[in-house]
């Protein structure tokens, strides 16, 4: 597919956005970049390095002057004024997944969604495919943009996507081969307007899937319709996993990952402990240190309520629990709900969405909590509970103190290694 002299509009100039420009500049296109924000120094120096044009500080008309194509970032919603007013011109809208999969020379593709459990997922496929000897290569939202990668793309290659919710409300003609859809809870409802929005959204991952494909879910996900592809549910290979020595969260998303990769490979040999423990990703769980009879572990990817009652199973009690953040207009109740029965030593509340926890666990009887300014005075507190387990599990974005989930574990393990070091 060539761009050759057609002018493109990219929205959004994060990752995926300067993907999706460099990719269209090199296939002849004349493209503009636009983006809400101010762009850092670095950005500016490679888009005027490729000969980009582009607008910072806001969406103007130029965006829409003479542009062919409108490119969307993720971080860019679907309903923005400017997506709008490109629609009432009639300027065709993709995002950078849509881009991507038309732009990619293989067809072998398996596509992972879900609220938890994405990116694991994505990692345990693509390890699993390629110990057992097949070309895989991982994108999307696990971290590298799919149009940052097409240049190692060949028609034989395995390519295993994370895909968000966010990617999925601008897709086209998007349709993998194989669409794995892990779980659902709400979450993102600061940008879905509700969780029925949010699941269909969701969805999108099958609706271009034909009865040639294959769809891998547990059965006690519920489909808003029937799905026209293969079903297999993931969970019937759970039995065939028991011996593993894994949270119950990691077995389920050891057997989607088979299943997904049996579609390829039927013959392949289940993953073993030794393969699940090498895709661990930083901030899901993972231990930082001991200090002084406490243990402290870092789930700051826990962004959900649900991903957070999911980590309670792994760590029984006793237990010191941080929570907090940005919530996404997520019902704290649950979660409440669940910490009833648990160990708690403590529960320690910080950043914005403390004061609405607070108040779900008030609702639950639950009075074992304080308020607490950082993470250095959070891991002081939980000092005071020798022998008990802390962890950070946040339920909540990281967006307002943080700019990421990443950022915030670690500023989490710089405390704990603070008091490490003090001791």
């Amino acid at each position: 597919m060539t761009f050759l002299g057609k002018r493109v509009t990219v929205l959004g100039a994060g990752q995926s956005g300067l993907a999706a420009a460099r990719v269209l500049r090199d296939r002849g296109a004349e493209v503009f970049v636009s983006d809400h924000n101010a762009l850092a120094p670095s950005v500016k120096a490679e888009l005027a390095r490729l000969g980009i044009s582009f607008e910072e500080q806001g969406h103007t008309e130029q965006a829409l002057l003479r542009a062919q194509l409108i490119v969307l970032s993720p971080g860019v919603p679907i309903n923005a004024p400017i997506v709008a007013r490109a629609r009432a011109l009639g300027i065709p809208i993709w995002g950078e997944l849509e881009l991507a999969y038309r732009l990619c020379p293989s067809k072998k593709i398996i596509a992972v969604t879900g609220t938890n459990g994405k990116s694991t997922t994505t990692r345990l496929i693509e390890e699993l495919l390629t110990h057992n000897g097949a070309r895989a290569i991982s994108a999307g939202n696990i971290g590298t943009p799919l149009a940052a990668r097409l240049n190692e793309i060949s028609p034989e290659t395995i390519v295993v996507l994370e895909v968000s919710s966010f990617q999925l409300e601008s897709i086209e003609r998007f349709r993998p081969h194989v669409a794995v859809f892990l779980n659902i809870a709400p979450n993102h409802l600061d940008r879905h307007s509700c969780f029925a929005e949010y699941l269909s959204t969701k969805c999108r991952i099958l609706e271009n899937q034909t009865e040639h494909d294959v769809l891998v879910l547990p059965r006690a996900l519920s489909l808003p319709k029937r799905p026209r592809s293969q079903v297999l549910y993931y969970d019937d290979l759970l039995p065939e996993l028991s011996a593993l020595s894994v949270p119950s969260h990691m077995r389920a998303n050891a057997a989607a990952a088979w299943a997904a990769c049996r579609v390829f490979v039927p013959e392949l040999p289940p993953p073993t402990e030794e393969i699940i423990r090498r895709v661990q990703l930083p901030h899901r769980q993972q231990f930082i240190a001991e200090v002084d009879g406490v243990k402290f572990y870092d789930d700051s990817k826990a962004t959900t309520v649900h991903a957070t009652i999911a980590a309670l199973e792994a760590f029984p009690g006793p237990l010191v629990l941080i929570l907090g953040g940005r919530n996404k207009n997520l019902d704290f109740a649950p979660l409440a709900h669940a910490l009833r029965s648990k160990e708690i030593c403590e529960i320690l509340l910080m950043g914005e969405a403390a004061p609405q926890i607070a108040q779900a666990l008030e609702a639950a009887q639950i009075s074992r909590f304080s308020f607490v300014k950082d993470f250095s005075e959070a891991v002081a507190r939980a000092l005071r509970y020798p022998g008990a387990t802390c962890l950070l599990s946040p339920a909540c974005a990281s967006f307002d103190q943080f700019h990421s989930y990443a950022e915030r574990g670690q500023a989490f393990r710089q405390a704990v290694l603070q008091a490490q070091h003090l001791d």
